[in-house]
């Protein structure tokens, strides 16, 4: 969920148009998955089929679209520190404003405090992954991502190569970030770095492979669609306070 600018990649040059509409769509479900949230948990609105399985790998690919797509990103960017104290500086802003405007649903870690701190540990030990082939990374990371999918559940692996994790992770009050959540722990929004930075991990070493993108993959298909991904974290603070405010003005 990261705007900004990526470097020339490659031959090719310029930026990957691609990336800011995939980035502009995922923002397009993002508004629309909130808007139907405030109507169920603000509101009180009856949307059985929110509470379901569509609902919730409607949520999954918004966070898995904005963070493969900020990994790539990250990976063409000439300054990622910058980038990830940007992203930390507003995860925290959220917190603050959610805490004190909505405590019933405060966000303590959500997707864009996964987000920042997946670009923070890419800027400090980013350079220790660069010596792996793109396509061997990206396969590590998939699997990684795929063995801590259930982290949070109390599970790593998956089929019958899972095991259940020690119950003692569960009972602090700071691995959260990680997965570990204890019966107190609490985020309305909450994606957490297992299984989710090997979903960044998986973008950055695809990254590698935006110069070889052909040139109709850098041009501009959709002008809204490139507009709202070059500035897509800025929409991602205001879109809430903005939904919030209509809905409440109309209903």
């Amino acid at each position: 969920m990261s705007g900004g600018r990526e470097r020339r990649a490659g031959s090719g040059g310029g930026r990957a148009a691609i990336l800011d509409e995939l980035r502009g769509l995922a923002i397009v479900n993002m508004v629309a998955y909130h808007v139907c949230y405030d109507l169920v948990y603000i509101h009180g609105f009856n949307l059985p089929w929110f509470h379901g399985t569509l609902a919730g790998a409607w949520q999954t690919y918004i966070c898995v679209s904005f963070l493969f797509i900020a990994g790539v990103c990250t990976k063409l960017s000439r300054r990622p520190f910058v980038r990830a104290f940007k992203i930390c500086a507003c995860a925290l802003l959220v917190t603050a404003v959610t805490i004190y405007a909505y405590p019933d649903l405060r966000i303590v870690f959500g997707i864009l405090h996964c987000l920042g701190a997946s670009m923070l540990l890419y800027a400090l030990f980013g350079r220790f992954l660069r010596g792996l082939p793109s396509p061997v990374g990206f396969a590590l990371a998939l699997l990684l991502a795929l063995c801590t999918w259930d982290v949070t559940s109390g599970v790593l692996g998956f089929g019958p190569f899972s095991a259940d994790l020690p119950a003692f992770l569960y009972k602090t009050a700071w691995l959260f970030p990680f997965g570990f959540r204890n019966a107190n722990f609490y985020s309305a929004d909450y994606f957490p770095l297992f299984p989710y930075l090997f979903v960044f991990l998986a973008g950055s070493a695809a990254g590698a492979l935006v110069k070889y993108l052909p040139p109709a993959a850098r041009r501009m298909h959709i002008r809204p669609l490139s507009y709202l991904g070059r500035h897509s974290l800025i929409l991602y603070l205001l879109h809430q306070p903005v939904a919030i405010a209509l809905l409440g003005l109309l209903l």
